[in-house]
């Protein structure tokens, strides 16, 4: 009996689809069984691969550890082992920029299972109630502040990580793909940014500057206090049908109408890595969870979020997610992919937490972007 282990995030959208697949896997493949350890969201996002490769086969990954992943062969280049293709077919069937986000220096390093990106989150039955449409700019989103009822608040997940997404977001809705060149943040426009996300600070819920998406997103489905939240990863199981007290609904996050960039692609690609043994039944299984049956009957109604497009259209699964996938596909079609060269993940935590307390002590918003850029250098000529 083969084992392949596995590492992935400890969130029902994380492990619940996974667990699924592998046991259908399983029943076609007797002779190979998929068990999955789990690490915290903060893990997944910043802790580096090289601590996974020698004990897992199989690795959930975050698409800018892909130029650390080649540059010390952490991971298999699958184009070594699928045919060209198969992968054609996934690129074809994949949401967005879902498939390419894992391609660096010529290979590809994962498959996607899962598509995200920054999205909004809201409360249908709050927004009917009031009379309140969503914004669809920032501009709108400032005016509407004025108009959120006494009693109801607006949040967004700002803790480190989180601040950092939506800040690279505005950044690339005003700057364009190619705001960041050369190790370099564009310091005029970052700090403008900067400067209208101390605004927002000043009208939102003021835990949100401590509070991750799942934190916002548990109080908008189990309490009836916090109606809005223009900027946060989506997650399709809080607009299923039980699992939290109240419906979450989902669209597109606020944008910049000079600029067809929405926010900053998340998702989940799923990786192998360099120091497995047995590699082929981990292709077979990397080519079986992505496949387009399996994401769409499998992976997505066991509380999946898929990487596949025609699982993300489905009918069935948009019903049984309250039009979800429908409702913010437009946002992962144009989202923004972060760096992926060597160093940038290091970069990403650091500059993260440094832009973090940065805003916390009111720091002029110029001086933060020359220490960002200064550590970004440091850290990306070093590497």
């Amino acid at each position: 009996m083969i084992n392949l282990t596995g590492i992935t995030w400890n969130h029902p959208r994380g492990y619940e689809p996974l667990i699924a697949v592998s046991e259908a896997f399983t029943i076609l493949n007797p002779d190979t069984s998929v068990s999955w350890d789990v690490r915290s969201l903060k893990e997944f996002g910043d802790v580096p691969i090289e601590e996974l490769v020698n004990n897992y086969d199989l690795i959930t990954i975050d698409h800018p550890y892909m130029g650390q992943a080649d540059k010390n062969k952490l991971l298999l280049p699958l184009e070594k082992y699928i045919s060209s293709g198969h992968l054609r077919g996934l690129s074809r069937q994949s949401v967005g920029s879902s498939f390419s986000s894992y391609q660096y220096n010529g290979h590809l390093y994962a498959l996607p299972v899962d598509s995200a990106a920054l999205v909004s989150a809201y409360r249908n039955d709050f927004l009917t109630k009031f009379n309140l449409s969503l914004p669809q700019t920032r501009a709108e989103l400032k005016r509407f502040y004025r108009k959120v009822p006494q009693g109801f608040e607006v949040a967004w997940p700002l803790c480190s990580t989180d601040l950092w997404c939506s800040f690279l977001s505005i950044c690339a809705q005003d700057g364009g793909s190619d705001y960041i060149t050369d190790f370099k943040f564009n310091e005029k426009i970052c700090s403008k940014v900067i400067d209208e996300l101390k605004f927002h600070l000043e009208f939102i819920h003021p835990e949100s500057i401590n509070w991750n998406p799942i934190q916002i997103l548990d109080k908008m489905g189990n309490e009836d206090k916090i109606i809005y939240s223009p900027y946060l990863f989506g997650y399709s199981n809080y607009s299923r049908l039980g699992y939290s007290q109240y419906i979450v609904n989902f669209s597109n996050s606020p944008l910049n109408p000079g600029n067809d960039v929405s926010t900053i692609m998340g998702g989940v690609g799923l990786a192998v890595s360099s120091r497995c043994k047995n590699v082929t039944p981990a292709m077979k299984y990397l080519k079986y969870i992505t496949s387009t049956t399996i994401q769409e009957k499998i992976y997505t109604p066991n509380g999946g979020q898929p990487g596949n497009l025609k699982a993300w259209k489905s009918k069935k699964n948009n019903i049984i997610c309250h039009d979800f996938f429908n409702n913010t596909i437009k946002t992962l079609v144009h989202a923004y992919v972060r760096p992926q060269h060597p160093g940038w993940n290091i970069f990403q935590e650091l500059g993260a937490s440094l832009l973090h307390q940065s805003i916390i002590q009111n720091i002029r918003s110029e001086k933060v972007m020359k220490d960002l850029n200064q550590l970004y250098q440091s850290v990306a000529y070093h590497e």
